[in-house]
Formats: C-alpha cells, structure tokens, sequence
C-alpha cells in the first residue's frame, strides 16, 4: 500500500512538473509577453530591457530544472511501481499458504511475522526512494527564484554580453599585491593558462585552460576558490590537433565558456566545442575545424534558447554555426561574406522579435537566432575585428580601430547602412576592448589607455582622459561605477557620469587580459596564473 501510493505521489508531481515546465517556455510566457508589449511602446528603455533578460534567465533555469525533475522522477516512478508489484506479489503467496494450528495455539505464526517483516522492508525501501528524490542534488536549482537568478554572470561579459552587473554591492576598489591585499577573498591557481574569463552561475565559477596537448574545463566553488572539478577534453575522432603554435595573445584557450548552471559549454583554438554538466560528466564533444585566420580562435560561444552560437570567422568560409545543445550537432549553418573576426556575437531583444548581432570586416549583420537568415546589414567596419558590439538606449554600437564607432537602429531589414545608422564617431577607437553602454552613456577604450565617454543617444563627446596604460580586458559596469583593469593589473574605478572622475584605484598584483565576472557583492578576475574573489569582509 504504501508503495501504491509512493507511486501516485511522484505521478502528481510529475505531472505538476510538466505543466511547470511547459509554464516556463520563454517565448510565450505572460511576463515576457507583456514585458515586449511595453519595449514595443518605449524601445528605449534600459530598464525593461533589464527586466527581461532578468525573467529570461529565471523562465531558463526554472525550465531546464523541472526537466531534470521529470527524468529523475520516471525513474522513480518505474521503482515505486516495481515495488508495488513485488509487494503485491509476497503478499499474495504468504496468504495462500496454510496456517498452522499449532503454531497458533502458541501465539506464534511464522508466516504472519514474515509478511510483516515484508511489510517493513517494502516501507523501508520506499522511504529511502522518498529521501533519494528529496536529497538529489539538481545543479543551479536555487537560482528558479529571481534574485538567484540575477546572481549569475554566464558568459563573456555577462548576461547579453553588455558587461552590466545586475549588483551595486561590489567592492568599489581591490588589491592582490603581496602586503597590500585589499578586499581579496581567496585566489586560485588555475592549473594551465589561458585567456578566458570567468563565468559564474551561483555558487561555482568556470574557467578554461590549454595547452598544445590539453585542453581543460575547471569549475571552482565561488566561496571558497577550491577546484571543484578539473576535466581534461576528451576528443573526438574528427577533432584536429592543434597548431604547434599559436598567436602569443590569443592562446590555447581564448574563448570564455558560457553556462546555464545546468550544463557548461567551452571552445578551444582547435576548433573543439564541448559540453560537461555541471558534475564534471563530458556530454559531447565536436570539432568545428581548425580556423584559417591569424590569431586563432578567440570568439566565445554563446546560448540563445535551444541553440549554442558560435561566430567562426575567417581567411576563407566564415560562418555562423548554431548547434543543437543537446549533442552538438548543426540546428543551422550560415554562410558570412566576411573575413577574419574574433568579436563575440551578442543575442539582443527588439520590438520585432530577438536578433544575434555580430561584427566583422566589413560588416555588422544581425540574424534571426532560429533559422540563422540576415535580417539587416551595416558596413562600417574595416581591418581586424576584435571589439565585441553592445546594445543600449535602443541601439547596437560596433566600433574597430581604424573604423568609426556607429550607433545603428535594429528595426531595418536588408542593408541600412544609409537609413539606420543614428550617428558615427571617430576618436579613441578600440581594438581589443569591447565598447560598453549604460547610464545613457557609451565608453570608449582603447589600447593605449585613452579613454573616451560618448552621449549614446547622440554621439556628442563628454570627455576623452588619457589613463597611460595598456588595455585589452572591456570596461564593466556595476551600480554607478566603471571597472577597467589594465594588462599589467591596474585598476581604475570610474564614476559613470558624464565628466571624468576617478573614484579608486588598485592592482591585482599579476598581468591581466581578461575581463572581470560580477556577482552579489563580489568581483571575480582571472589574471596570468590566478582566478581572484574579491569581496569586501562582512558583505
């Protein structure tokens, strides 16, 4: 009996998960429904499109948590009811049999003490099975609220790539030099070097490392640095061996993985994309070929719904590739008449549906992340591509060295580079760092420190400030501040307004090209040899 009914209990719950489940598909959810609905009358607006990638990211992992619900819950359901037929069936011969007299006239019946002793073995089988589908650990299950789900930074330069920390409450400045630690909660020594920077989905962080001959995933505990899991890559037999050598800059590990808590996906210089749960268990591993181009690979995949997008572009067949984050296999494969890039492609929300905007010379295209068709084209860019674009205050703003910065209006089809195109500047371009909008403000910085603040909505310039080092990791954004770290480690805090005001500054005590992770109160940086946590104490 109590089997029966430890199999109805989990049938309720597994169809209360399914309709959760299909509750939480993004795409026609009410809020997000009604969230578009008020983009639709205000485009311009920071805060809803704030809003909606924050309940994206909720819909997302309350979605793929009540799908790891229902496997776990068949399998007990298939155990309940295997029970309950073995129960049934011990009951069923121990009453068949035929009592004995004597043993009754004792007091004592062997068959009765053993369908008893049935009895509570079946009972104690169920309960472990009740605990087993109470205590199963489910990766990122925490984060199905809202503000968990604001506690993750899942890609290169956060959510949407904007390089916006939903948090204010990070430390303003922070030091890692030796005798001068400031702020500093822990840092680790990553085991093999790289040029990825950190993705963090609750309480694990995720870096990449390479070698010639290796290539590796690592997932650390935020709190406390330690290495979780290290995975080496397993290959496939098609994957290729990787160049004997790579441009210095770039690496065996450039591209930064991207996580949806549940599952973590890397690329690497020879082309491998892979997949490992957040257990550390390789799920899939595919080649994309070995790229033609003269720094390697370094744009860094990203997820829009279903699909992982990978931007691989180069001397000759550029593409971008949507593959099935399940196995790996093409959803869609699109053909770029662009040649060499290494931006990361952005996935951005507009009135007319969502859009995966990337850069390359000589081109900024956006697609339609579903099918991968153009849906409109600019050309402003020229000669290597390597600033990511941005999206804000209604537009998506793609900038090289070399090529003016352009704000462009997403609502055109076809090519709009004469009617779509709100403004240009030309001064201070970058050509590693990816620009960074907010605050109705657009920030410039180049490589050899001149930094450089732009009205987003009309271009006009609110100052230009030389900071006299050298920079490739992109500006970040958190609450009314401005992070920029430079490649010997130097920090500047900048005040987000429309004069220049330095607030702190620090260092991180080694060489740095990568751009900072933020989360509740903490700044996570990956330097030459270290993953650092800094965190002010108390917070």
């Amino acid at each position: 009996m109590v089997a029966l009914l430890f199999s109805l209990f989990v049938t309720v719950e597994l169809a209360l998960t399914w309709q959760a489940m299909h509750a939480s598909r993004g795409i026609d959810h009410p809020t997000l429904v009604a969230l578009r609905a008020d983009l639709a009358n205000e485009p311009r607006s920071a805060p809803i499109k704030a809003e909606i990638r924050r309940v994206e990211l909720v819909l997302r992992e309350r979605y793929l948590t009540s799908e790891r619900r229902l496997r776990h819950g068949a399998w007990l359901l298939l155990a309940g009811v295997a029970v309950f037929v073995l129960s049934t069936e011990v009951l069923r011969s121990t009453t068949e049999r035929v009592p004995v007299l004597v043993a009754r006239a004792h007091g004592y019946d062997p068959d009765r003490r053993r369908s008893a002793a049935g009895r509570l073995a079946i009972a104690a089988v169920t309960l472990c099975l009740i605990a087993a589908a109470v205590m199963i650990p489910v990766p990122g299950r925490g984060g199905a609220d809202v503000e968990a789900a604001r506690g993750v930074w899942p890609r290169f330069r956060g959510a949407g790539g904007l390089g916006i920390s939903p948090y204010d409450n990070v430390p303003l400045s922070f030091d890692a030099r030796a005798g001068q630690e400031r702020n500093l909660r822990w840092k680790t020594v990553v085991p093999l070097p790289g040029m990825s920077s950190p993705a963090v989905w609750n309480d694990r962080v995720f870096v990449t490392g390479a070698i010639e001959t290796t290539r590796e995933v690592y997932c650390l505990d935020a709190r406390s640095g330690a290495i979780l899991w290290r995975r080496a890559v397993s290959a496939g037999p098609e994957s290729n061996e990787v160049p004997a050598s790579v441009y210095s800059e770039t690496g065996y590990a450039a591209p930064t993985p991207v996580t949806d808590g549940a599952q973590v996906f890397a690329l690497f210089a020879n082309g491998d994309a892979v997949c490992f749960d957040a257990f550390g268990k390789q799920l899939w591993c595919r080649n994309l070929g070995l790229p033609d181009n003269m720094y390697g690979l370094a744009a860094s995949p990203v997820l829009s719904g279903e699909r992982l997008i990978v931007q691989l572009d180069q001397e000759a067949g550029s593409a971008l590739i949507a593959l099935d984050r399940r196995d790996g296999t093409d959803v869609w494969r699109t053909a770029r008449d662009v040649g060499s890039s290494w931006p990361t492609p952005i996935p951005i929300e507009t009135a007319g549906g969502p859009q995966i905007v990337t850069c390359a010379n000589p081109f900024t295209i956006a697609y339609d992340p579903a099918t991968g068709r153009e849906l409109w084209r600019v050309d402003s860019l020229a000669g290597d591509g390597g600033p990511s674009p941005t999206f804000g205050e209604g537009l998506v703003f793609a900038v090289n060295v070399g090529s003016p910065l352009v704000a462009i209006r997403p609502d055109g089809r076809g090519d709009v580079t004469d009617s779509h195109v709100a403004w240009r500047w030309r001064d201070g371009q970058p050509d590693v760092c990816s620009p960074l909008c907010a605050r109705g403000l657009v920030w410039l910085v180049a490589s050899d420190g001149w930094t450089t603040c732009l009205d987003a909505r009309t271009g006009a310039k609110m100052w230009h400030q030389a900071l006299e080092v050298s920079f490739y990791s992109s500006p970040s954004l958190a609450g009314d501040r401005v992070y920029l770290i430079g490649r010997q480690g130097e920090l500047f805090v900048i005040a987000a307004e429309r004069e220049f005001r330095q607030l702190a500054t620090g260092h991180l005590g080694e060489e740095c090209d990568t751009s900072p992770a933020f989360a509740d109160g903490r700044i996570y940086v990956r330097g030459r040899r270290h993953l650092f946590c800094f965190e002010e104490p108390g917070s």
